[in-house]
C-alpha cells in the first residue's frame, strides 16, 4: 500500500501518528478553505471552519474511513457542507445570496454513523422544533427543504421580498440549532447530524 495514500495516512492517524495527520492537513487544507470561502465570503470564519473540520478528524480518527477510491475528500467536503449549514444557523448571520443558501440546504443526503439512536432522536427534535416555529419561519423553511423551491419562487409564493425569505430561513436554522444545544453538549455535531438525518428523508 502506498504510504502516502489516504488509507495509509488514516491508518497511521488511528495509532496517533501526528506526521500522518499533518500530511493530510497539508494535502486538503487549501482546497477546503477555498471551497468554504466561496460559500460564506468570510476569510477568518472559513479558516476557523477548516480548522474545526480537521480537529474533528483527529477527534474521531478511530471511526474515519476513506471511500472506495481511497480518498478522504468526500468525508471532508461533506463535513464542510454541514459546517456551512451550522455557520448560517448562528445568530446575526444573514444569507446574502441564493447560491450560499442552496449550498447550505442542498447538502448530500448520505451520512454514516454508528449511533443510529442518537441520529433518530436528533431528527425527531428537528421535526418537533420546525413544527413549533412561527408560520413566517416554518413555511419558507419547509418550502425550501421539502419542496426544493428557490428563494425567488418562495418569495413569489408568499408575496414577500427575497431578502425576507433568506432572513426567515436563517432565523429558523438558528432556532433549531439552539434547541439542539439543549439536548446535546456538542452543538455543532448535534446540529450536523440532525440536519443530515433530516435531509436523508427528503
Amino acid at each position: 500500500m502506498n504510504p502516502s495514500s489516504d488509507t495509509s495516512l488514516i491508518a497511521s492517524i488511528k495509532v496517533d501518528n501526528h506526521l500522518a495527520y499533518t500530511a493530510l492537513v497539508d494535502k486538503y487544507w487549501a482546497d477546503l478553505y477555498r471551497h468554504i470561502w466561496q460559500k460564506i465570503k468570510n476569510a477568518d470564519e472559513a479558516k476557523d471552519i477548516v480548522q474545526d473540520i480537521f480537529l474533528g478528524l483527529w477527534k474521531n480518527r478511530a471511526k474515519i474511513r476513506t471511500d472506495e477510491r481511497d480518498s478522504l475528500a468526500p468525508y471532508l467536503f461533506r463535513a464542510a457542507k454541514y459546517a456551512i449549514i451550522n455557520y448560517f444557523s448562528r445568530p446575526g448571520i444573514t444569507i446574502s445570496n441564493e447560491n450560499a443558501l442552496s449550498a447550505a440546504l442542498n447538502s448530500p443526503s448520505g451520512i454514516r454513523t454508528d449511533d443510529s439512536l442518537l441520529l433518530k432522536e436528533l431528527e425527531q427534535i428537528v421535526e418537533l422544533e420546525v413544527s413549533s416555529l412561527p408560520e413566517r419561519l416554518q413555511v419558507p423553511y419547509r418550502l425550501s427543504r421539502e419542496q426544493e423551491l428557490t428563494i425567488k419562487e418562495i418569495a413569489l409564493s408568499l408575496s414577500v421580498s427575497e431578502q425576507t425569505v433568506k432572513n426567515n430561513i436563517s432565523s429558523a436554522l438558528h432556532k433549531i440549532r439552539f434547541k439542539l444545544g439543549q439536548h446535546n453538549s456538542d452543538v455543532t455535531i448535534g446540529f450536523i447530524l440532525a440536519v443530515a438525518a433530516f435531509l436523508h428523508h427528503k
